[in-house]
């Protein structure tokens, strides 16, 4: 490297580097004669990072070499003030100043813009300020470092023109004639005065901004061009693969220590899926290799046909690329001076330092250090889940949604209500249900002949089931048994299946009994929703003069169900004519039902169900 003529001037600096310099080589046990090149390969360290450091360090030379012996300048009050008030009237004037020309100062997220006028304003005040510079910061509420640097490019310079008014329709609304006689008065940014409009009027942002592009105020934002700018194109996925390493940086809080490790990642050049992450001790052939050999595992065996990188030299090895070239895989640098080969890589390792950045491990213990990092994981989770710009917030984050929403005072006496109305509803007792005897003796038995008691040692499950209906219980018991029998269900889960089925018939019951009340009111109502049932049923009396042949033709009709009247209908029907019938018609029936398979399951179930409990004179 070439060294400025003022650092040989500075003849002991140098002679001290010199010095330094020696004492460096002797503890890393290195020859300083050698080359560059050797030294990096002694000691392991990346060359393009030393010719970094190199810059640093040049730089901070030239200021050692600038700086003048002696103490550094100390400011002092050139006449006795009174501070305090001093400060009081200076901040005074300035908030003032704010207040008559909006815009001065704009909070952005992480940063702050300040309009020319105000800094032209805060100079003048800083001529006839008689105290330190870091007094005057305090006062006029702006970062000392920022005076700092307006102090040092202070120079005349040439006044804006004045601000044109923009052209208002003449039949423009008096709101927009308001927001143009704000915008005359503003000196801040376009961009920032959209958010300013839309708080002093209450009318949306997008409102303004779309009032602004029509003034010609704003132009309308462009589309990002994209991700390939030209300099590649996008391929099929699976194509060409990218990879590049990146420094994490660990912090360990007990011991006080920083570590740095590599993470050489790979992704997909056309879908940005990361293929294979591989952390090493630094970015080498063998980190590539590893991460190569990882991602044709993850995409099942399939060989990319190129592999493009950057410039380091770790990917001139001889083997790496003699690995890839037996593979079927090419190795294409990233075009020079062009980042943007790169992108989808180097955007997803920027989003890495925006919303995860340090990693910090507490190593005092191993239960500690296992802790923090499980801590350090989930903090990863949820920063890129909270930091994901959303479609339902207009393109905003979770976070910036949590962290920037102001509510009304009316949404708050809303939500105070919603929650107090929520707590009084949550905390009201409510009335469990009591089981009933009868469900009870029969969920017991159906657990002694299923074996299913070693399920439910302490009987939650049947006090539970027991509050449902006996059918229900019955119907779903040979459901159960039918399964068990045909080997469907494993004997270790029937008590699970069995409360489901035990839910499912006591809603088809509760249909059943809205339907039967169904039936009733409109009888009283003299609305006769069955009369094309009826009518059917007196035409099977006629044709039917055979008793038998006629309850088998309802029963084929109660079988078919339909809509619930007409299955109540047929159902009410059946039962009449079986009431006090012989018991092998009763099982000639049933037998029918079973064999009618055309018919739905579920109402042939129903229809046996019924009739053995009318049977048993259950009913």
């Amino acid at each position: 490297m070439t060294l400025p003529p003022q650092l040989l001037k500075h003849k002991t600096l140098m002679i001290a580097l010199l010095v330094l310099s020696r004492h460096v080589a002797e503890a890393l046990k290195v020859d300083p004669t050698a080359s560059t090149v050797e030294i990096c390969r002694t000691v392991k360290a990346n060359r393009t990072s030393v010719y970094e450091q190199l810059g640093r360090i040049s730089e901070r030379v030239k200021e050692l070499a600038d700086a003048r012996p002696g103490r550094p300048v100390v400011e002092v009050a050139t006449a006795a003030v009174d501070d305090e008030v001093a400060s009081l009237r200076l901040t005074v004037e300035v908030l003032e100043y704010r207040l008559r020309h909006p815009g001065s100062v704009v909070d952005h997220q992480g940063r702050t813009s300040y309009a020319d006028g105000f800094r032209r304003f805060l100079l003048e005040c800083r001529d006839q300020w008689p105290a330190t510079l870091a007094s005057f910061a305090q006062a006029v509420r702006v970062p000392i470092d920022t005076l700092r640097d307006w102090c040092r490019q202070d120079r005349p310079e040439t006044l804006e023109p004045p601000k044109k008014r923009p052209p208002v329709p003449v039949d423009a609304s008096e709101l927009t004639r308001q927001i143009v006689n704000e915008w005359m008065r503003w000196v801040g940014p376009a961009r920032a005065f959209i958010g300013h409009a839309a708080q002093c009027f209450d009318i949306s942002a997008n409102l303004v901004a779309r009032l602004m592009k029509i003034l010609g105020l704003i132009r309308p934002r462009r589309r990002k061009p994209p991700r390939y700018r030209g300099s590649t194109r996008p391929l099929s996925p699976g194509t060409m693969l990218v990879t590049d390493g990146k420094w994490i940086t660990i912090r360990l809080l007990d011991s006080e220590q920083t570590l740095y490790l590599n993470w050489q990642g790979i992704v997909d050049q056309a879908t940005g899926c990361d293929t294979a992450v591989v952390v090493t001790e630094q970015e080498d052939a063998a980190a590539v290799r590893e991460a190569y050999e990882r991602s044709v595992q993850f995409l099942a065996g399939l060989v990319p046909d190129a592999l493009l990188h950057d410039n380091k030299p770790c990917y001139e090895d001889g083997k790496l690329r003699q690995t890839l070239e037996d593979a079927g895989t090419d190795m294409l640098p990233a075009t020079s001076g062009r980042a943007q080969n790169k992108a989808i890589l180097e955007g997803a390792f920027g989003l890495w330092e925006q919303r995860v950045g340090t990693l910090r491990l507490d190593d005092t213990d191993e239960e500690t250090l296992l802790r923090s990092a499980v801590q350090e994981i989930l903090r990863a989770y949820t920063a890129a889940t909270n930091a994901v710009p959303r479609l339902e917030w207009d393109g905003r984050s979770r976070k910036e949604v949590l962290r920037e929403t102001c509510p009304t005072a009316e949404q708050r006496r809303c939500d105070e209500a919603f929650l107090e109305r929520l707590k009084t509803e949550h905390s009201r007792p409510t009335r469990p249900r009591q089981p009933d005897p009868q469900s009870r003796e029969l969920i017991e038995h159906v657990f002694q002949r299923f074996k299913l008691h070693n399920h439910d040692p302490k009987g939650q499950l049947r006090q539970y089931l027991a509050t449902f209906q006996p059918a229900a219980i019955r119907r779903a018991a040979a459901i159960v048994a039918a399964k068990l029998d045909q080997h469907q269900i494993e004997r270790r889960y029937a008590h699970r299946y069995l409360a489901k089925v035990i839910r499912t018939q006591q809603d088809e019951l509760d249909l059943e009994r809205a339907a039967e009340e169904l039936f009733e009111l409109t009888r009283r109502q003299n609305q006769n929703w069955v009369g094309r049932e009826e009518e059917l049923f007196e035409n099977l009396v006629d044709e039917r003069r055979n008793r038998d042949d006629l309850i088998h033709a309802v029963a084929e009709r109660a079988a078919f169900g339909g809509i619930p009247l007409q299955a109540t209908f047929w159902t009410r029907k059946l039962l009449e004519l079986l009431r006090g019938q012989a018991a092998q018609l009763v099982e000639t029936v049933k037998k029918q039902l079973i064999r009618l398979y055309e018919a739905p399951k579920q109402q042939r179930l129903v229809l046996l169900d019924l009739i053995t409990a009318q049977q048993q004179a259950l009913l």
